[in-house]
């Protein structure tokens, strides 16, 4: 991202904590293209002038709360270990850690499983990509891959990883609460473990 944010970090803690919200139920409940600067300044209690004042227009803050939410997870782990699945159940649950600080996050991240808007919005796969490089090297740096039983790359780890948090969110989230779903990710670890790991 390459746009300044000055005048947001400017304000209060919890007033930028306020927009975050906003931001978040309002993308996740509309997605891009319905969500309205409008609606999102009147949910965070701001005004639309405001709203542009911090983050130039829609797409920016747009990027920001996606590149926002990956850091904020990654930045709740304390530090990664040798064992792969420890680190992948220190990464769901930071993800439970930040829908409870973030309570309309959940609805964002409901959408990013999803990737509907990814088409709609430049420079959202350059964030992502860099967004996905920076979790693979902070959370899984001391991982020792060789744990695993041949045929298992690291590539295909992550890959799978990923499938199971997407597809989690994706299929329960009409019909579960976060905190069940969180819950569901941590069971299916357990299994790939059993799977994937050498005896």
């Amino acid at each position: 991202m390459n746009f300044d944010l000055t005048n947001f970090k400017k304000i209060s803690d919890e007033k930028q904590k306020a927009v975050i919200n906003a931001g978040f139920l309002c993308f996740g409940q509309n997605g891009y293209k319905k969500a309205s600067v409008a609606d999102i300044a009147s949910v965070a209690g701001i005004s639309k002038a405001s709203l542009f004042q911090y983050f130039g227009n829609k797409q920016n803050m747009y990027l920001f709360l996606y590149d926002f939410a990956g850091k904020e997870v990654v930045g709740k782990i304390t530090e990664g270990t040798d064992d792969f699945f420890e680190c992948a159940e220190m990464y769901v649950k930071s993800l439970a850690e930040v829908s409870k600080d973030y309570p309309n996050w959940f609805d964002f991240l409901v959408l990013q499983s999803q990737r509907k808007d990814f088409s709609d919005i430049d420079g959202i796969l350059e964030v992502a990509d860099e967004l996905c490089e920076f979790n693979a090297s902070t959370i899984y740096d001391k991982v020792d891959w060789s744990k695993f039983k041949d045929g298992f790359d690291k590539t295909t780890i992550l890959n799978i990883f990923s499938w199971i948090t997407t597809g989690c969110i994706t299929q329960y989230s009409s019909e579960m609460e976060p905190d069940k779903i969180f819950a569901e990710m941590l069971k299916y670890l357990e299994l790939l473990k059993i799977t994937m790991y050498k005896n």
